[in-house]
């Protein structure tokens, strides 16, 4: 209930004013929509793969830039913004005029190729995807950046481009693969479902992908296209889940599409079309490998990618990466706390120094998780903070984080944002969240010690139990990433 609502605000301040034009599912259209997946996702299950957490559903194999992506070691370089075409669903700015240089997806421009090894090699990457625009119209530029990283990084490190096929010919095939391209990504629903281009790759790159948004409209042709895909040696079909931004939703509005409150806003019908070529797949004994990327598993996997990828160069030593890819920091603020009794306590425990810390001040200590036990909880208040690490271009004085040097000519900043702060929980709550998050106690044992130990000795404490029982289910979107399919609400 508490991740609802609070996806609910941000889908609010993500669309901003456009909030109320926008067409959203009421609570009985939500439990119809919830039935139907429901209902679709049970007519595969015994005849689908789930990768991920169950947030990916697929027949066959994942491509291995697929694999890279949800492992977290996939860098998106989108090498240029120019396009030949104006695709509805467009999340970029098709208006723009003038080309842009190459802008890896965590917002940093890099000039030359040299740069952006540095920074591959640096952020540990396995791979990288090549997208626009449409790459082909800056196709020496791309290869240049797919030779100098092919020769820093051997063939172990994989590379894939996207395109939608306008400018390919085969001497341009040719040419990328001998630079040492993995793999091409076709989006034919940007040329009417055009297959000409992935036809003639298929004779000359070792993988080719089909890469299409789920458009609702268009599932009887991509239907149609199937069997085709898998004659011409199309080796994977990626569809993914159609989502909103400001250069895009007018045309939804215009073909009444549903908006989910989650985060990115994706379109309920698009999911359902997903699901629907799926299952005609497999009534219909089409082997070709298909997988449905949903909105939700780029928010959970690619999100944790990134932020476990940054972490570790701006955490401190008494700081926990969650298994979200958040950082985690325990500390104790509070002047009528004797935090010299804590530190000897922690001394005679022989617990390393390096697994606390005090502030200037001296009155406020911050620990890692494994100390907690050694706190008299009756006895101090505890401050859970959670922050997430954000690659910047800059670091204003007031922000707290760390400049990392990629060479002599660039460098880039690594930002620690608090995104959620509790303090004051009661004894009972702190050893609840002790017994969770840092012994990971079962979930259901945890709560009925909460309820039994709890005192509600007061009618004001029922409120404050219910307060805090919404806290402790709170921590866990920072700790941990969820399993399956969201409710659709």
């Amino acid at each position: 209930m508490e991740n609802k609502k609070l996806n609910m605000i941000n889908a609010q301040q993500y669309i901003g004013w456009v909030y109320s034009d926008l067409k959203w599912l009421t609570e009985k259209e939500a439990e119809l929509a919830n039935r139907k997946r429901k209902e679709l996702l049970q007519s595969l299950s015994n005849k689908v793969s789930y990768s991920f957490m169950q947030n990916k559903i697929h027949i066959g194999k994942l491509s291995p830039g697929c694999l890279i992506c949800g492992q977290g070691h996939w860098s998106c370089m989108f090498i240029n913004g120019l396009c030949t075409r104006h695709c509805f669903y467009c999340p970029q700015d098709r208006k723009i005029k003038e080309e842009r240089p190459p802008e890896e997806d965590e917002g940093i421009i890099f000039d030359n190729p040299q740069d952006y090894m540095d920074y591959l090699e640096k952020f540990d990457f396995k791979g990288v995807g090549f997208s626009g625009g449409e790459t082909f119209l800056v196709f020496e530029k791309l290869l240049t950046y797919i030779k100098k990283i092919r020769e820093r990084f051997g063939k172990g490190f994989y590379l894939w481009i996207y395109t939608n096929g306008d400018l390919v010919d085969k001497d341009k095939l040719r040419r990328l693969k001998e630079s040492g391209l993995d793999e091409i990504r076709f989006n034919i629903s940007a040329r009417d479902y055009n297959l000409h281009s992935a036809e003639l790759a298929a004779n000359i790159i070792n993988t080719v992908t089909v890469e299409i948004p789920a458009i609702p409209e268009d599932c009887e042709i991509v239907k149609r296209c199937l069997t085709r895909m898998q004659k011409i040696g199309v080796k994977h079909l990626n569809v993914h889940q159609l989502s909103t931004t400001e250069h895009n939703y007018k045309n939804y509005i215009d073909r009444n599409y549903t908006f989910l409150h989650h985060p990115s806003i994706p379109i309920f019908e698009s999911e359902i079309v997903a699901l629907e070529l799926i299952r005609y797949a497999l009534d219909n004994k089409i082997s070709l490998p298909i997988n449905y990327c949903t909105n939700e598993y780029k928010n959970r996997f690619q999100g944790k990618g990134r932020r476990e990828r940054i972490a570790y160069l701006v955490k401190e030593d008494f700081e926990e990466l969650t298994s979200a890819g958040y950082i985690r920091s325990l500390s104790i603020k509070d002047l009528t706390t004797n935090i010299k009794k804590i530190i000897n306590t922690l001394k005679e425990r022989k617990c390393r120094n390096n697994l606390w810390a005090l502030n200037d001040t001296e009155t406020e200590i911050f620990f890692h998780g494994s100390l907690l036990r050694y706190i008299n909880f009756g006895k101090c208040n505890l401050i859970i903070s959670y922050f997430e690490p954000q690659l910047i271009t800059a670091l204003s004085p007031n922000e707290i984080g760390k400049q990392i040097i990629l060479n002599s000519n660039k460098k880039v900043f690594i930002k620690k944002e608090l995104v959620f702060q509790q303090k004051g929980l009661s004894a009972v709550a702190m050893q609840s969240f002790q017994k969770l998050f840092i012994e990971n106690m079962n979930e259901k044992e945890v709560l009925d010690y909460f309820y039994r130990n709890y005192d509600l000795r007061t009618k004001e404490s029922l409120n404050e139990l219910k307060k805090e029982m919404e806290s402790l289910i709170t921590f866990k979107t920072w700790e941990h990433l969820e399993a399956g399919f969201p409710e659709i609400y």
